[in-house]
């Protein structure tokens, strides 16, 4: 979902697999060629970036024995999907990493920016609308603290009741989730757990707005949508859906919004990325448990260290 083809043709194309979501579940010997063809000796981690792995890694465990050390996942969606399997390897998930908070932050503003971006090319501001926020964690407080200056009216949902108690100590409403989809005239929604799907589409007001901050299959069921709602392009982005004088949209097909203007979160990356690297490392050379591992403290540090080192030029 976020190739940059222009970069794409500089690859040696047989390094590159291009695979979707249903094609890794039902049709894994295209992954296992790959792996069978890897140098002799040669161990395997995956880097997975969404849970895109979590229906097969058992597989791939039963087929390659020891030589598959586990699989590093970066994503609070793809770790939701991690927790549903018994697993049979080791699971490190960097995605509630604290080095990660800063980047997640970030996200969120980005998706408010292209969110914004979107309206006012359709002559609509976010300022003095009824705003909804479902899923409340690091993503959705970003999207929460970008909203303060709209003067907006805004109210959230979230199944952590820590989460719902910070959020509103920042000044949000604290609502059902029911009652948020009908009162917003601007919905975002940041669980990474499909947080909207069938019959909830009838309850959003009418001509309100869809923000998702993650991919559609993961967060908005838009497929349940095809068959049943009328669909036309109001832009280059942006979809009206309309029922028998109920309308409403969604943008990005239910995608990220954030990547139409490419989900800039600046060296902040850098961390979570270099954690996982290190995680490899950590696998590689450490007998690991088949359960789920939520990073490394002795990895976080280092990293921080010298990404301050690094970036900022500081030495602490």
């Amino acid at each position: 979902r976020s190739i940059n083809h222009d970069l794409l043709n500089y690859f040696p194309k047989e390094k590159i697999l291009n695979i979707r979501r249903e094609e890794i579940n039902n049709e894994t010997e295209k992954i296992e060629k790959i792996l069978d063809n890897r140098p002799k000796g040669n161990k395997i981690v995956l880097l997975d970036i969404g849970g895109y792995f979590s229906h097969i890694g058992n597989r791939l465990k039963e087929r390659y024995g020891d030589s598959f050390l586990g699989i590093i996942e970066d994503t609070e969606n793809g770790y939701q999907k991690y927790l549903k399997q018994t697993l049979t390897y080791p699971l490190v998930s960097v995605a509630r990493s604290s080095l990660k908070e800063n980047e997640d932050y970030l996200v969120g503003q980005a998706v408010v920016f292209s969110a914004e971006y979107l309206l006012r090319e359709q002559g609509i501001l976010m300022n003095g609308k009824n705003i909804g926020i479902v899923g409340i964690g690091k993503i959705g407080n970003g999207i929460l603290s970008s909203l303060k200056s709209k003067s907006s009216q805004i109210s959230i949902f979230d199944i952590n009741p820590v989460s719902l108690v910070i959020s509103h100590s920042r000044g949000a409403k604290i609502d059902h989730k029911l009652n948020v989809i009908k009162n917003a005239d601007i919905l975002f929604l940041a669980t990474g757990n499909l947080s909207f799907k069938e019959e909830e589409y009838k309850y959003l007001k009418n001509g309100s707005f869809l923000f998702s901050v993650t991919s559609s299959d993961d967060e908005i069921d838009t497929s349940w949508l095809k068959d049943k709602y009328k669909i036309e392009p109001v832009s280059k982005y942006i979809k009206k859906y309309e029922k028998n004088g109920h309308y409403f949209f969604i943008a990005n097909d239910g995608d990220a919004v954030n990547f139409i203007h490419g989900a800039v979160v600046d060296d902040f990356i850098l961390l979570v990325q270099k954690e996982m690297i290190d995680t490899i490392l950590e696998l590689s050379k450490s007998d690991f448990k088949n359960k789920i591992y939520n990073g490394f403290s002795n990895i976080k540090e280092r990293i921080a260290d010298s990404w301050l080192n690094k970036i900022l030029d500081l030495n602490i």
